[in-house]
């Protein structure tokens, strides 16, 4: 049982890997992206290096064929937030 949740979480942070729903385990995915950004983000709305270095772990623990979607939806849920993405 251990070993299963290790699989589904990283440092904390939910993978989802349990939820069928491919629409609802992405959403939920760049959900926990956006709160890791806004987590480690200062006042200028800049978010820290290590913030991004662990948006950038937890990504690479998605499969790759689902990061695509799932970065898309991230950015639109970070512009909705008010962050402004180059």
């Amino acid at each position: 049982m251990l070993q299963e949740n290790q699989a589904n979480e990283f440092k904390g942070y939910s993978l989802f890997n349990d939820v069928e729903d491919v629409d609802l385990r992405t959403r939920n995915r760049a959900v926990t992206l956006c709160n890791i950004a806004e987590a480690h983000t200062n006042k200028e709305k800049r978010i820290s290096p290590g913030g991004a270095a662990l948006m950038i772990r937890y990504t690479e623990q998605i499969p790759q064929e689902e990061r695509k979607e799932m970065l898309s939806k991230m950015v639109v849920f970070m512009k909705e937030r008010g962050y402004e993405l180059t």
